[in-house]
């Protein structure tokens, strides 16, 4: 397994969830490095996998029309859910706006949140690379794991962080997503699909290989 098959699918909340209450911060850190994760692309080649097998010798294949639906099944694009946050000033923005046609990362983390500490300097590292042609979205999960607006907006101007940072002032985002653990990663395509998605930490390779599927 290659690693671009360390994606999971982000469609309709299919991403495994690890719950932050249930592991120490070293338990995971290292079930991030576990995870399998799986492209939009590897669940169509998947279909392709079993030609023949466990068939009987009477057993018929299935028709073109058959799997051509299937194959327009698997190809369906899953669109990003919307949800309102508020930017630095205050300002009340969209995550449709804010992608404006760019291919977009979507980051869930909080400033309470060790692994999502450690990976926040890759993020900038990546963001000072690409951001002219990638849109950030750091959104903090305000009311997460004890998080507040204060203490984000303190944790991102001590570090010196430049990448675009929102707050989810009223957890819109994070029950759209269902996010149940920080940080977790989502990779949006120009015309505001899901991609790719993981829970844990990324490293700046993996980041950019997400990166890579989206471009």
């Amino acid at each position: 397994m290659n690693a671009k098959q360390k994606w999971i699918l982000a469609a309709a909340g299919l991403i495994l969830l690890l719950v932050i209450a249930g592991f120490g911060y070293q338990e995971l850190k290292e079930e991030a490095q576990r995870q399998e994760l799986k492209t939009l692309e590897e669940k169509q080649e998947a279909s392709g996998k079993d030609d023949g097998e466990g068939k009987d010798d009477g057993e018929e294949d299935k028709t073109e029309s058959e799997e051509e639906e299937t194959q327009q099944e698997e190809k369906e694009p899953v669109a990003a859910p919307d949800f309102t946050v508020w930017d630095k000033d205050g300002k009340e923005v969209h995550l449709l706006e804010l992608l404006d046609g760019k291919p977009g990362v979507l980051n869930f983390w909080t400033s309470k949140c060790p692994p999502c500490k450690e990976e926040m300097p890759e993020f900038q590292e990546v963001y000072e690379e690409m951001g002219e042609e990638i849109q950030f979205i750091m959104l903090d999960g305000v009311g997460c794991m004890g998080e507040t607006e204060e203490s984000g907006k303190a944790y991102v101007e001590e570090q010196g962080f430049t990448f675009p940072v929102y707050y989810d002032l009223e957890m819109d985002a994070v029950m759209t997503y269902g996010i149940q653990a920080f940080p977790t990663t989502f990779f949006i395509d120009k015309d505001g699909n899901l991609a790719a998605g993981r829970t844990g930490i990324l490293t700046k390779e993996l980041l950019q290989q997400g990166i890579e599927l989206i471009k």
